[in-house]
């Protein structure tokens, strides 16, 4: 079984759209979901990003952070729901362990869709954009913050390669969401803050 038609199965036997009813535009928040497996090293630097954003930023109105793990079947609900949504996941990208790029909207979709993918997790977030795009509730807006890692295998710390990536990947989500319209206020100095690509 394929990871959509698992999508397609889980929301038709726990009937996840009934339970959750479609959201006025104005009420659409905007998502920020981080995903990994914490157990896997560096692969699980989304996760820890979330956790770091929820000590910062997660009583922003309009805002909602979520640990998405490793990705699972009712996460097509919380993306449907979004109006903009951002998601944080350790990619290979060819680049020096610890960089972090940012992609949006189209620039987005073409990277996840590519032949090969630089993470396991990419695959089903392109299937779950899909999923939402086909049901006409694709977000507005969309950015996916990736980071290299350096080690991926057993261990629940991320690597010396990282150290210090948690605080650009902040800087960087915070610098989308003000870019967004999201008016969040963050104790950083944006004269430091270079941005994604810099």
């Amino acid at each position: 079984m394929t990871f959509i038609d698992a999508v397609t199965r889980g929301i038709l036997e726990d009937d996840a759209n009934a339970s959750r009813p479609a959201l006025a535009d104005a009420d659409r928040p905007t998502l920020v979901m981080g995903i990994g497996n914490v157990l896997q090293g560096d692969d699980g630097v989304g996760v820890h990003a979330i956790h770091r954003l929820q000590n910062s930023i997660a009583d922003w109105p309009g805002l909602r952070l979520y640990d998405a793990g490793t990705l699972g079947t009712t996460l097509l609900v919380e993306i449907e729901q979004a109006d903009r949504l951002v998601f944080i996941d350790a990619m290979r990208m060819g680049s020096t362990p610890g960089t972090v790029r940012c992609f949006e909207d189209e620039e987005m979709d073409l990277w996840l869709r590519r032949n090969k993918a630089g993470s396991v997790h990419e695959v089903g977030l392109s299937e779950l954009l899909d999923l939402a795009r086909l049901e006409e509730r694709l977000p507005r807006r969309r950015a996916l913050v990736g980071i290299e890692p350096g080690y991926i295998g057993w261990g629940d710390l991320l690597s010396g390669a990282l150290a210090g990536v948690l605080e650009e990947v902040e800087r960087v989500v915070v610098q989308m969401l003000r870019k967004w319209n999201l008016n969040i206020f963050l104790a950083v100095n944006d004269e430091d803050f270079q941005g994604p690509g810099a």
